[in-house]
Parts: structure tokens; sequence; C-alpha cells
């Protein structure tokens, strides 16, 4: 399902009332790019509260901690790309860590670590775009433009604070 908040679509997959997969918020003329799915005309309460805290992730107006427990989610990825993404929700608001760092914690690669975090279900609730290469932003299933938004907004509000 496809929930529109304000100029804004963001897919989403419910397992009952778990979240399960989302993209981040895209326009219009992006969506179905990313995701195949129907818009909404009238989202149930759930959909709507989750939507909108997506779209509070992406503008940094949320620490994805808090997310998380906003949000009744779950996890369906290998025990690696779990392990990978346990790592990254230790990531603080507005900071970076880079592939290599992750992949020497789990004694693995910088490149297995980057296949794990393209497979994450959960971008912005796990933050998967905080973690970049060590001389570039390194890669992001959205776009390296999109990466780079939300990263400088996090800077931003991290500032602010």
């Amino acid at each position: 399902m496809i929930v529109q908040i304000n100029d804004y679509f963001i897919g989403m997959i419910f397992k009952g009332n778990r979240l399960v997969r989302n993209t981040i918020p895209l326009r219009e003329e992006e969506i179905f790019r990313f995701y195949n799915g129907k818009i909404l005309d009238e989202p149930n309460k759930m959909c709507m509260k989750v939507g909108k805290i997506i779209l509070k992730l992406y503008f940094a107006d949320l620490d994805d901690k808090i997310a998380r427990d906003l949000i009744d989610y779950e996890l369906n990825v290998s025990s690696f790309t779990k392990k990978v993404l346990d790592e990254v929700k230790k990531i603080k608001f507005g900071e970076t860590v880079s592939y290599g760092d992750i992949a020497k914690k789990l004694n693995t690669s910088p490149r297995a670590v980057g296949v794990a975090l393209s497979k994450n279900p959960l971008p912005l609730i796990i933050p998967c775009h905080r973690v970049v290469a060590k001389n570039s932003l390194g890669g992001y299933s959205y776009g390296i433009e999109k990466k780079k938004f939300i990263l400088e907004m996090e800077q931003i509000k991290k500032r602010l604070k």
C-alpha cells in the first residue's frame, strides 16, 4: 500500500499490525520506481501514524531510536543482515560510520556490509543512510542525492539541538 502525506508518498507492507517493509518518502513521480502498490484513498489510522513517523524521520524531526519505540515492526532478514542492521541501530543521530568500521566489528568485509544494507527493509527506521564509504557517501538504494539530503538534514537538526 502507498500512503500520501502532504506531497510525499510512502510505500509500506504490514504483516498483521507489524511493519515489515517501507520506502522513504518519495514524490509521486518517484514512488513507482521503487514500489509497486496502490495509493490508498483512505488509509487507516495505523498507516497514517507510521507514515507520519517515517516523514518525520526523513526531515530529521525525530530520532530513529524513538521511532523504533513507536512503530511495531518485524525484521525478516538473514542472520547476517540482522547483525549488520543491529550495528547500524547503534549509530547516533547526525553521525556516520564507515562500511569498514562495521565490517571490523563483525569480522567481515565492507562489501558484505554494503550488500546487507542494501537489503534493509526499513530505511530511516534502521538508519542505513548513516553508513558511508571511506572516501565518499557510498551507495543508497534510493540514490545518493536522497542519502545526502537525509544526512544534511540530520546535521542541521543536530546543530540546532
